[in-house]
């Protein structure tokens, strides 16, 4: 059993239906006479039922952006700790050179790209410091690129996650609806007047307690 089935096991319940034979009369929100089905018995979901079945779909839909949410904040934050570690080196070349160091055109570059004004004055630092130098210190490049690898591929592997975490709230929500379904629990109904039954309001598509799981 994967990780996402057991995440809707822990939100799912039994769900409580009668079984109402076709061409039974019931009232509908308004209170009119309708007629449930011509052509099938249908499963009708007591109120407590229904509410649970709400209950239970909200829960796992706040967990799965809870999910979503989470996979963003650790993309951010691996984002957010390279970028200080990045400006944190960015000094450290504007030190070196301010030192009179040689350091790599591609740590130049970097700074460069950061700040142009704090290259040049890091630049003007260089020169000036190299005046009382007899002898100048080649510094090794800030950035290592094995390390510089394994974040990228980090990176990948976290916005691959956060993507996946997205797209899949739709197709999870849709999955658990059917777990749902096959969670209903037929009970006996032979003192229900279902001639009295009135049906409710519930969402757009359709008047519930009663929903539309034909049999």
């Amino acid at each position: 059993m994967d990780s996402v089935t057991n995440t809707m096991l822990r939100f799912m319940h039994s769900y409580e239906a009668y079984r109402v034979p076709k061409g039974t009369k019931v009232k509908n929100s308004r209170g009119e006479e309708t007629v449930l089905s011509e052509d099938e018995d249908v499963l009708v979901l007591t109120e407590k039922a229904t509410n649970q079945m709400r209950k239970d779909k909200d829960e796992y839909a706040k967990q799965l952006e809870i999910n979503a949410n989470m996979a963003q904040e650790k993309t951010n934050l691996e984002a957010n700790k390279k970028d200080a570690q990045d400006k944190a080196k960015i000094m450290a070349v504007f030190r070196s050179m301010a030192n009179g160091d040689m350091v790599p055109a591609s740590d130049e570059r970097k700074l460069m790209e950061f700040d142009d004004k704090m290259y040049q004055a890091a630049k003007a630092l260089q020169f000036l410091s190299r005046q009382n130098k007899e002898r100048i210190k080649k510094k090794a490049s800030e950035w290592d690129e094995d390390e510089e690898l394994a974040h990228e591929e980090k990176m990948r592997e976290l916005e691959k996650n956060q993507r996946e975490a997205r797209d899949t709230i739709g197709p999870n929500l849709n999955e658990f609806s059917d777990k749902q379904r096959r969670n209903i629990v037929e009970i006996p109904s032979d003192n229900i007047d279902f001639a009295n039954m009135r049906t409710v309001q519930f969402e757009s598509s359709f008047e519930g307690i009663l929903m539309d799981f034909s049999i």
